[in-house]
């Protein structure tokens, strides 16, 4: 399903004639922010009479005019930058053609990258559209923000829930949540978050009991394939645990036991959402994954006594 704001967008510059030279599409954690770009990218080059179709990222190794930059890796210099531009219009096999620059996470760009990028964007080069994205739109810098069109892209829960629908029917608009985009859906995934649902509110329950399982038992499960998922359980846990629902929660085996005990507790919420959030930034960027492991169960521990 199409973010059917953004594509207006891009669809009224085309018609307008009136494209800019840079686009930032950005949008909260777990919104799916590349889809929209890829969208966009197969709008501009239909609009230049060439015929593609763009579903995934991989779709755009053979397009001579689109080069991507990953800023997720940490040592890209402004030497590498200037060689995807170079290699951008020197194998464009039409020279006056639309050129793309999309550039992946744009709030992990290191300074020497941003400030070759920024040059860029304040005095645009012809035939140069560079499309950027993010889920952390206030790591940006300020003036990439505004010298940029900013988009924003709304998170399509609907279509998390459909999608595990077609796989699962049981329990799908918890579950969906869970999941931090639409790619991660699939048959195999879903045993793995089926799995770690029980288990990590097993630990989480016993904890009620014996606290010291928080780190040894919720340490062990934790693994860095399975990390995104393991802080999504336990941020509903305690969202749940807050918000009292009616409807039946799988999360809990005995929901209004659980509910009674961790409200004696006093657990507040906002607490356990901020350090969720404070471990899933450090993961992503790259900071020391056991050590992240080991401050975030010790806060946990902290919150639950």
């Amino acid at each position: 399903m199409k973010d059917c704001s953004s594509i207006n967008i891009i669809k009224n510059a085309i018609k307008t004639n009136k494209l800019s030279h840079a686009y930032l599409f950005y949008g909260s954690v777990g919104t799916n922010v590349e889809k929209p770009i890829l969208n966009a990218i197969e709008l501009i080059l239909k609009n230049k009479n060439k015929e593609i179709k763009i579903s995934k990222i991989e779709d755009l190794n053979n397009c001579y005019d689109i080069q991507v930059i990953n800023t997720n890796n940490k040592e890209i210099l402004k030497e590498q930058f200037d060689q995807k531009i170079t290699k951008l219009f020197e194998t464009s096999l039409e020279k006056d053609s639309i050129k793309i620059l999309y550039i992946k996470n744009i709030d992990l760009g290191n300074k020497i990258f941003l400030n070759k990028l920024l040059k860029f964007i304040e005095e645009p080069v012809e035939n140069l559209i560079i499309l950027m994205n993010t889920n952390y739109l206030d790591k940006v810098l300020p003036t990439i923000k505004s010298r940029t069109q900013n988009i924003f892209i709304k998170k399509n829960i609907k279509s998390k829930i459909d999608l595990v629908k077609n796989i699962e029917n049981k329990n799908a608009s918890l579950i969906a949540n869970i999941f931090v985009d639409d790619q991660q859906i699939n048959k195999d995934n879903l045993e793995i978050v089926n799995d770690l649902i029980e288990k990590v509110v097993l630990i989480l329950e016993k904890s009620l009991k014996n606290i010291f399982v928080i780190k040894e038992e919720l340490f062990q499960l934790w693994n860095k394939n399975n990390s995104d998922f393991i802080l999504k359980i336990i941020q509903l846990f305690f969202y749940q645990i807050n918000i009292k629902i009616d409807d039946e929660n799988p999360l809990f085996t005995n929901k209004d036991k659980l509910i009674i005990e961790f409200k004696k507790k006093n657990i507040e919420f906002i607490k356990i959402q901020k350090l969720i959030e404070k471990t899933r930034n450090n993961i992503k960027n790259y900071a020391n994954f056991n050590l992240q492991k080991i401050n975030f169960l010790n806060e946990l521990e902290n919150e639950i006594k």
